[in-house]
């Protein structure tokens, strides 16, 4: 029997990939372990490799096509083996037939059954949460394929009209599988967009503007939604008023701008510029706001003293490095991490309506600031050391180091990002004293880590409030922690437990 090529676990909030690139061909022989497939999602790039020996039979997904993470991406099995009864999920995208310029009225035609109706396997998905008749939306895919975009488009707007684009900053974010179309086929998508949003640009657009160049035409898109006067004035459309009214008859598009929507290059003034996001800034974006406005955010700050970390830290040193590992100050961060959430388990859990589930187990996310390009836009990625509990500080600064150098290598995988229970953002490694992290969903706790620096500290051997003959000023080595937590789920007292214990194992470290 064939084998299932499926994706491994994408962790909280994927639900789909993009493929990138099959390695092999159907019909090509591959050993268990290889790496066959490569799949994106907005924050990194994933190997898939053979579960089994044989050859691959079949591909359910196209290089650029969007998958959902629970789908059947292939079959491996023995030459000439039949998979059977197995569905395929795009069994159009391997022989796309021609895409239509002109997308047809939905009332100038009969609907087609939704079993009949060319779309991919999210878009069916979006379509069937929605309630939305795929019979009735207009494909902009690949050889007229209803997409994704297409079903909240027509969700959003009804029949018959254009992809929307995404709101605010995003409009002007194209697609990562647009983005890898356009750099496969070199087209400029400021060019072919000609003043649209770039988030309404879908992979036909840019296939479409390909086909243009070859043919030795001005590269432009034929429009799977054509402007009303277009329509209006093509002769062989002579009814084409009673449902698709002239030009002068319909309002411009400028004469209604959306509010929230990003400023075409034509509108900036004099010393500014437009920057596209990335896909992860607006990853990034999308999931702080989120948390920010789901969740209530309460921050407490703690003074720490850091005198026996440094001290138990210049005693160890050299016998971690001796055995290959770095020790960081952010190994301590976490192990203390963990000794806050076993004496207040709370913290270690997310919310939901039915109640709060207790995670005992710890996964310590790392917030790791990406490098800044040349305007100061920079990105974030968490990997996760996992089961941090079972670790001892040796366990923890090696997986410190190892996720640390991978993520500046960009050779994170997205299991490393996945099922994080807490997180720890060390803020202070830029200068930063203090900050007011943002939960990082659907954990209740995030715990932000100043800069660690010398301050005039009050010493006293007698009442700590009422001043003594014994009191007295030294400097030592302090910081300051912020710990942003779900006021649905703790409240000033248990934070502060959470915050007693991190400070008493920071400060009980023996040098």
């Amino acid at each position: 029997m064939a084998t299932e090529i499926r994706l491994p676990d994408a962790g909280e909030g994927i639900e789909d990939v993009t493929v990138s690139r099959w390695r092999v061909a159907v019909g090509d022989s591959v050993k268990a372990g290889d790496v066959i497939l490569e799949v994106a999602t907005d924050k990194v790039d994933t190997e898939i490799t053979a579960p089994a020996d044989g050859v691959l039979l079949k591909v359910n997904f196209q290089e650029g096509e969007l998958a959902p993470v629970s789908a059947v991406m292939g079959y491996i099995g023995q030459p000439g083996e039949s998979i059977g009864d197995a569905p395929a999920a795009s069994a159009e995208a391997a022989a796309p037939a021609p895409a239509p310029a002109v997308a047809p009225a939905a009332d100038t035609e009969p609907a087609a059954p939704a079993g009949d109706v060319k779309a991919t396997p999210v878009a069916r998905r979006v379509a069937a949460d929605k309630g939305v008749d795929l019979a009735a939306v207009s494909g902009t895919g690949l050889g007229g394929q209803v997409t994704k975009q297409d079903v909240l488009a027509y969700n959003a707007a009804g029949p018959g009209t254009a992809p929307t684009a995404l709101p605010g900053d995003l409009a002007g974010e194209p697609s990562l599988v647009v983005r890898r179309a356009a750099a496969d086929n070199n087209i400029n998508l400021d060019e072919i967009a000609e003043g649209r949003p770039l988030s309404t640009l879908t992979k036909y657009d840019v296939l479409s503007a390909a086909a243009s160049r070859a043919a030795g035409k001005p590269v432009r898109v034929e429009p799977a939604f054509p402007p009303p006067s277009a329509v209006a004035a093509a002769p062989a459309q002579p009814a084409a008023p009673a449902t698709q009214p002239a030009a002068p008859a319909q309002p411009a598009a400028p004469a209604a701008p959306k509010p929230a929507a990003s400023p075409a290059p034509g509108q900036l003034k004099p010393g500014e510029e437009l920057v596209k996001l990335s896909r992860m800034r607006a990853a990034v974006a999308r999931n702080t706001a989120q948390s920010l406005f789901s969740a209530p955010h309460v921050t407490t700050m703690w003074d720490v003293d850091m005198t026996a970390v440094l001290q138990h830290r210049a005693a160890h040193k050299k016998e971690f490095a001796a055995a290959g590992v770095n020790l960081t100050i952010t190994a301590y961060f976490v192990e203390s991490i963990v000794a806050g959430l076993r004496a207040v388990p709370a913290a270690n859990a997310s919310w939901t309506d039915e109640g709060v589930i207790i995670k005992r187990y710890y996964n310590v996310g790392m917030a790791t600031a990406l490098p800044m390009d040349q305007n100061g836009i920079g990105g974030l990625i968490v990997p996760v050391i996992k089961n941090a509990g079972e670790l001892n500080l040796m366990g923890i600064a090696r997986a410190v180091n190892e996720l640390a150098e991978r993520a500046r290598k960009g050779d994170l995988k997205q299991e490393d990002l996945a099922d994080g229970t807490f997180t720890l953002s060390n803020y202070g490694t830029s200068g930063s004293r203090f900050q007011t992290p943002i939960i990082v969903q659907p954990q209740v706790g995030i715990l932000g880590v100043g800069a660690v620096e010398k301050r005039a500290v009050v010493v006293s051997n007698g009442h700590p409030l009422e001043p003594n003959m014994g009191d007295y000023l030294t400097f030592k080595p302090m910081t300051t922690l912020g710990f942003s937590y779900d006021h649905r789920v703790l409240d000033g007292a248990t934070a502060d437990a959470f915050c007693a214990a991190v400070k008493q194992k920071l400060e009980s470290y023996a040098g």
